[in-house]
């Protein structure tokens, strides 16, 4: 009797521990909903990114996966990682992503059939990966607004963060410094009063108005933000009056794809660079803070600064601004059609009884598209201030062999100096024509 119990005994332990050994190789690979990507109706595909984690014991090397849309495979394919991927750790992966045959927005199925040859155990093995079908890419700029201040001693470390971006991404960066302390700061911006009001710290630096920057360099952040995408294309031009007193800006905006509805406003931001004066005076609590040193040479400047800095120069200052609380609606209408541009002007007015300006040469206009639905910024644009009567577009971004507007017609032929309501023609540095909807 006792010799059978330790048979039975022996025989369970068996069992157990050959369970125990099966569970330790069952492969569990998953995937997390993937990026938003877009694709052009004309194109193959594009890359889309996925990211994947193994939540099983053994190291992963490949694994099999399929790419779904509604219900249908279109198509299955082997994937090898450069590098084994061990229990928990996890890697952002580039999968073909082929367009619709129409414009819009889907979701796709990405599942993970098999992992090192062998079935996947994972509990869910599959993920989303949203689609969009477009004309064109869009180009997606940044924008960053900057709640500083001289009188704040921590605001330096905010000011090397807004630097480094102008610095390393150009004119996909668009930075606002907006300054706090109505009385006594120099740059201080009514027109942000509002906005102002709801900062609790400094400096506070949201980017889209989507997320809060924390640190003292914020590329990852940027590229992350980047990345997203956007719907539309947004250019801009922007023109003195005779007296240099009042700015008319027209924002230009070109849908890739069709939209039934358009919850947008507009916000129209007027910045100038390069400001100055040897009686200003920024505290600076990042003097002689080693702890940092090498994190950016931005940063590093006023390591090595004093803990008072005199003369700073101060770029890319909100000094008049429209729309920044409540954004200016009314001026993109639906329905949306897919490369259809829609324009408008708006005038910022009085500019000459703003006193803080030092230098009109070095103004610009920023444009922000905002939804109104979530109040994120979803696009932007930047453009430089043309003197009265000239008709090209003077956007910052603009380069060698970039097509502008050199025309502008009525629909009956007569030439127009600006964009008129109604149906415009434009003509562009390359021959092209095309035709615009004024709405306004």
């Amino acid at each position: 009797m006792l010799r059978k119990f330790y048979l039975l005994f022996f025989f369970i332990v068996a069992v157990f521990s050959s369970t125990l050994k099966v569970k330790a190789q069952e492969y569990s690979l998953i995937a997390a909903a993937g990026q938003k990507v877009y694709v052009p109706i004309t194109a193959t595909n594009v890359k889309g990114k996925m990211n994947i984690t193994n939540y099983g014991r053994p190291a992963i090397n490949n694994f099999d996966y399929t790419l779904s849309f509604n219900g249908t495979e279109l198509y299955s394919k082997h994937y090898v990682l450069p590098q084994a991927l061990n229990r928990y750790d996890d890697a952002t992966i580039e999968i073909d992503v082929p367009p619709y045959t129409e414009l819009g927005e889907d979701e796709l199925i990405f599942t993970i059939t098999k992992v090192n040859g062998t079935r996947n155990n994972a509990t869910v093995n599959y993920s989303t990966l949203p689609r969009v079908t477009v004309t064109k890419v869009p180009h997606r700029r940044v924008v960053v607004e900057d709640y500083t201040a001289m009188w704040c001693r921590y605001c330096p470390r905010g000011i090397a963060l807004m630097e480094n971006l102008a610095h390393k991404y150009g004119d996909d960066f668009i930075g606002i410094a907006v300054h706090t302390g109505r009385g006594y700061e120099p740059l201080y911006c009514e027109d942000y009063a509002w906005n102002i009001a709801e900062i609790k710290n400094y400096p506070t630096l949201t980017m889209n108005r989507s997320r809060i920057l924390s640190s003292y360099i914020a590329q990852t952040e940027f590229e992350e933000e980047r990345s997203k995408g956007a719907y539309m294309d947004i250019e801009a031009s922007a023109m003195w009056d005779k007296e240099k007193n009042n700015i008319t800006v027209t924002p230009r905006v070109t849908f890739r794809l069709n939209r039934k509805e358009a919850p947008y406003g507009f916000a129209y931001v007027l910045t100038e660079d390069g400001m100055s004066n040897p009686r200003w005076a920024q505290a600076n609590i990042e003097s002689g803070n080693t702890e940092v040193r090498g994190i950016s040479s931005e940063l590093d400047y006023f390591v090595d600064a004093a803990s008072t800095i005199y003369n700073l120069k101060n770029n890319s200052v909100a000094i008049a601004a429209e729309g920044v609380k409540n954004p200016v609606t009314g001026k993109i209408t639906a329905p949306i059609k897919a490369d259809e541009p829609q324009s408008h002007t708006f005038i910022l007015q009085n500019i000459s009884n703003k006193s803080m300006i030092q230098d009109k040469s070095k103004l610009s206009v920023c444009i922000f598209l905002i939804n109104t639905e979530t109040g994120y910024i979803e696009n932007a644009t930047k453009c430089a201030i043309s003197d009265f009567n000239t008709t090209g577009i003077s956007s910052l971004s603009q380069g060698e062999g970039r097509v502008v507007e050199t025309a502008r017609y009525a629909l009956d032929g007569r030439r127009i100096t600006a964009p008129q309501k109604g149906i415009n023609l434009v003509k562009f540095s390359d021959g092209s024509v095309r035709k615009e909807v004024v709405t306004q």
